[in-house]
This record gives C-alpha cells, sequence and structure tokens, in this order.
C-alpha cells in the first residue's frame, strides 16, 4: 500500500455514498442506540469492511506533531464512523474514548495495542501485544488503551464509536494521560502526544504510573518530539532535552528496583508473567531509543563491562571459590601447575585461583572467543583470544584445563565431545580437567532478576527450554540495566543459547577421554552417582584425571 494520497476525502454526509461495508454498518446503527462492545465488534466483522474502503480517507500526510492520521468517515446521530492512519512509528497516547459506550476497532495492518488500568493509586500497563491485520477489537467507556505502527509499512484502521443519547463530539472529552506530569488531559480531539495548551480543554491530576508504563511514556515522547526537530521544529528543543534526561535519570534506580520487589520473589523468580514481559519489552524500547544496541558480532561486548557484578561475582562467593579450593585439597595444588582456561570472561574467578590458591600468574593463560572479555581478562592476567575447537598439543600443553560457568554449553552441540577430546589432547600425563556445567533442568533455578550487592546493575534474565531435533537447549533473553555516573544504561544482550545435554552424555563423553571422572554437585560438593539425572543445584563440576 502507498502512502501517497493525491486528495482527502470529506466526510460522507449520506450513508449511500459510503463504500457498501462502511453503509451496513451505519445503518444497523441508525436504529442501534444500545450495543455492547462485543455487539459493535461482531457487526464490523460481518460487515467485511476492507482497507480499501476506507482508503480514501488516507491521511499520511499528517503533521509531524500529530501521532497519526485522523479523519471523520461519516458522523451519524449518535456515532462515528472514522479511518486513523499509521505511518511507521505512529503511536498514540494512552487515552480512553469520551463519551463513548460503546465502539470497536478493526486494525488493517500488525498494530501494537496496549490496554491500562488507573486506580486512585497507580497506572500499570495490563497487556501489549502485535495484533493481525483484519483483528478487531471491542472498546468500552472504561477502556484505556494505545496503538501504533512499530512497523515499517504503513497501514490504516477503522475505528466506529457510538453513545445512546447522541452528542456533537462522540470521542469528545477524551482522556489523555501525560505520565511526566502526573496529569490527566481532557480533549476533543487526536489523542497526541505533548499537546498544546490549545488544544487541552482542562486537566486534573494523575496518579504516578509504575516503572515499565512511565518508560513507555517517556519513549514514545522522545520519538515524536524527534521526529518534530528533524522538520525543523526547534520549538521543542527544551522539552526534547528534559525528556531525554528523564529517561536516564538516577531517580530510574529506586522506581525500578520498587518494581522488581512487587513482581519478584526473593530468588529472584518472576511472580506475574505478563508484568514481567511488559517490563522486559518497554526497557528494550527504551534500550533502542537510547542507541545502545548489541554487537552482532560480539555478543559479550557491553555485557563484558557488567559481567562482574551479577553474575562472575556472586557464582564465585556461591559455588565456585568452593569447588576451587575442594580440588586444590583433594586432587591437586594450583602452585606449580601450567594452567589454561577454557572461557577466561572477564578473568575474574581465574584471578581468585592466582591470588588466593597461589596460582602462578606467568604460567596462567586465559582464552576466549569474545574479543571484548579478553580485553576485560587481560587487566587481570595474560589473555588471548581463541577457541577450545582449535586445541592442539602443537601449540602448548598444561597441567590443569579450567573451565568455569558451564562455558562449554555454549560449544555448537555436534562439537561438544571434540570440544572435550580437543581439552584432552593439550593435557599432559596426570593432568586435569575441572570445571561445571548445569544439569538440564536448570531452569528451575535459574532466577529471572540478578542485582549486585550495590544495587547498581539489574540483570533481568527471561528463559526458555527450546527443542531442536531431538536436542534441548536453554534460550535466554538478557536485559541489563546500569546505574552509573547518576545515569541508567540499558544494554539489551539478546538470547544466548545453551546446549543442554543430559549428565550421563558428559561422563561418557569424559570417560572417553580421560582415565578418572567425578561428578560433584557445585554446591554440597556431593559425588553425584552415575544413574543420576540432575542434582539438587542443578550445576555440578566434572574433575577428569588424564592417564
Amino acid at each position: 500500500m502507498s502512502e501517497k494520497i493525491t486528495a482527502l476525502a470529506s466526510p460522507a454526509q449520506r450513508i449511500e455514498d459510503l463504500p457498501a461495508s462502511l453503509a451496513r454498518i451505519a445503518r444497523e446503527l441508525e436504529d442501534k442506540r444500545s450495543l455492547s462492545p462485543s455487539g459493535m465488534r461482531r457487526l464490523v466483522l460481518d460487515s467485511g469492511v476492507q482497507e480499501a474502503d476506507i482508503q480514501p480517507w488516507a491521511d499520511y500526510d499528517h503533521p509531524v506533531a500529530d501521532g497519526y492520521g485522523r479523519r471523520l468517515i461519516y458522523q451519524g446521530p449518535h456515532f462515528e464512523i472514522m479511518a486513523m492512519s499509521w505511518k511507521p512509528g505512529d503511536f498514540s497516547a494512552i487515552h480512553d474514548h469520551g463519551h463513548t459506550q460503546w465502539g470497536c476497532v478493526q486494525v488493517f495492518g500488525p498494530a501494537e495495542h496496549a490496554t491500562f488500568r488507573m486506580d486512585n493509586h497507580e497506572v500499570t500497563t495490563l497487556a501489549r501485544w502485535q495484533m493481525k491485520a483484519g483483528e478487531a477489537i471491542g472498546v468500552h467507556h472504561d477502556l484505556l488503551h494505545q496503538m501504533g505502527n512499530a512497523t515499517d509499512a504503513p497501514f490504516m484502521s477503522l475505528h466506529v464509536y457510538g453513545e445512546p443519547e447522541g452528542v456533537d463530539n462522540v470521542t469528545g472529552d477524551a482522556r489523555v494521560l501525560d505520565l511526566v506530569a502526573s496529569q490527566i488531559q481532557y480533549v476533543d480531539g487526536g489523542v497526541f502526544y505533548h499537546l498544546p495548551k490549545t488544544s487541552i480543554n482542562s486537566t486534573s491530576p494523575a496518579p504516578p504510573a509504575d516503572f515499565p508504563t512511565r518508560l513507555r511514556h517517556i519513549t514514545e515522547v522522545i520519538r515524536r518530539l524527534r521526529a518534530r526537530k528533524n522538520q525543523g521544529d526547534e520549538s521543542i528543543l527544551n522539552a526534547l532535552l528534559e525528556h531525554q534526561e528523564l529517561l536516564v535519570s538516577a531517580g530510574q534506580q529506586s522506581a525500578l528496583l520498587a518494581f522488581l520487589r512487587k513482581h519478584t520473589d526473593e530468588n529472584g523468580h518472576k511472580m506475574h508473567t505478563p508484568s514481567w514481559n511488559i517490563l522486559n519489552w518497554e526497557l528494550k524500547e527504551a534500550a533502542k531509543t537510547l542507541r545502545v544496541r548489541r554487537e552482532r558480532s560480539d555478543q559479550f561486548k557491553d555485557y563484558a563491562a557488567l559481567y562482574d557484578a551479577v553474575i562472575g561475582q556472586p557464582c564465585l562467593d556461591q559455588f565456585m571459590a568452593r569447588y576451587l579450593r575442594h580440588f586444590a585439597g583433594e586432587y591437586r595444588s594450583w602452585e606449580d601447575a601450567d594452567i589454561l582456561s577454557l572461557g577466561v570472561g572477564t578473568g575474574l574467578t581465574e584471578s581468585f585461583i592466582i591470588r588466593e590458591l597461589g596460582a602462578d600468574p606467568n604460567r596462567f593463560l586465559g582464552i576466549d572467543t569474545s574479543s571484548a572479555m579478553v580485553s576485560e581478562a587481560g587487566k587481570r592476567l595474560r589473555a588471548a583470544e581463541g577457541d577450545i575447537l582449535e586445541l592442539s598439543p602443537e601449540k602448548g600443553t598444561w597441567d590443569i584445563a579450567y573451565s568455569g560457568l558451564n562455558v562449554f554449553h555454549y560449544v555448537p552441540y555436534r562439537q561438544l565431545e571434540e570440544a572435550i577430546s580437543r581439552t584432552a589432547g593439550v593435557l599432559r600425563s596426570g593432568g586435569f580437567f575441572v570445571g561445571d556445567f548445569i544439569t538440564p533442568d536448570h531452569i528451575r533455578w535459574y532466577p529471572n532478576v540478578i542485582i549486585s550487592r550495590d544495587q547498581r546493575t539489574i540483570s533481568l534474565r527471561t528463559p526458555q527450554l527450546v527443542e531442536d531435533k531431538g536436542r534441548l537447549f536453554q534460550d535466554s533473553s538478557i536485559v541489563n540495566i546500569q546505574f552509573r555516573e547518576e545515569t541508567m544504561h540499558i544494554h539489551d544482550a539478546g538470547i544466548h543459547r545453551r546446549f543442554l545435554p543430559p549428565m550421563h552424555r558428559i561422563r561418557t563423553y569424559f570417560e572417553k577421554y580421560f582415565s578418572e571422572v567425578t561428578l560433584l554437585d557445585a554446591h554440597s560438593l556431593d559425588v553425584l552417582p552415575e544413574w543420576a539425572d540432575s542434582c539438587p543445584s542443578t550445576r555440578y563440576v566434572v574433575i577428569a584425571r588424564k592417564a
């Protein structure tokens, strides 16, 4: 569909002037004053409206200050039929429909739609989803919602609003929420962001919004103001700067933490999936606005800087230091050993082995496929880019090969056995492998939120189990938030996939290339029997000795 419209049709004066589908709706409504939203939705769907029927009223050349194009198609004694035009990036503000008691909205493209609740204490987002072309929703007086076009293609929508008594403007006196000013604005026209005072009839106080709802409001205001700025409107520069500062302000920290306290338990697990999904959605939208994007060439680029606070240090404190000391006491000292770290990460654990367990830094090398991680690790020990799958004894042999935080689960699943074989191949006779792994049911422990000790780094994680050709994986969508120098930084780290082989397969692979293999629960350090499919902590340690 083209955005270019040569002329704008005026509202039809007679029902006979309307396309047949719209005429059917108008005739039905002329004789009905009391309808339910579901009844109105059924009428619209049964009428078979097509986008071409409302195309004459398209307005893609609407002023950039308007959040969408808005045209009246037909006005009856107690109802209105309207067409809205949505260019990419167009969004309405959060609003209701004034005097409307019943109505329907039908979209002819993948519109993003959100619904909200406002009580005396708070404004919250109930749901956000993408509608399908042709889908219709009923509208009632209490509906507080938002629509927009988050795609790259324009589309239109049909809107029918009615009320029993008959007024000059069915959608007049609509409420528009300004969640920065905590204000309800009453308007008779378009429900746009950053309305001029001349378009607002009156105002009243609104309750504060929760973190994700307010965050998305600020994000959309910034997008609309930027669009106006790009069109040469300099009158909004101060407002744009104000909202950009609000988006990343230090005050967001307490609001986010309050939201997390309300929606997660003491173990960091989400308690309400819709609220959790909305939080992640709105943070990702804000990240786009802040132009903080994940580099496809290195998914750990932004992650490396905050990895220690939310992963490295907590895991080192909770279980890794214990099993590393156990290995030194029961199997082999870290002292006087040539040590190779596979997947060195930031080098935090390796630094602990050097500092606390006596390893010689001159005989310690860490490798990682991530240049960003190698850069961080290089601040602590000798580190270089390297791949487990490229290990070769011709390049060097070692007394101990160490791998922390389930590095082997990121190896391509078809090459897992090869990775273990290559590891054994670079160990000297009597050398050891020590490293931790996760069980296939690790997701039952996996926290949705991890917060650093100083509460300045927050990692949100949404895991799901994925079956692919008979193999099990855990996909984790990760969003990280940092508060540093009184500013909020959001990093969408994308989706991290980990292969989840059965414990017996890991044991079998190691037994094939090592003479002695022991599996321990990573937390309790209890030896796991050969028949075990899992363990209490869902993390386990493999200690393997080469003949």
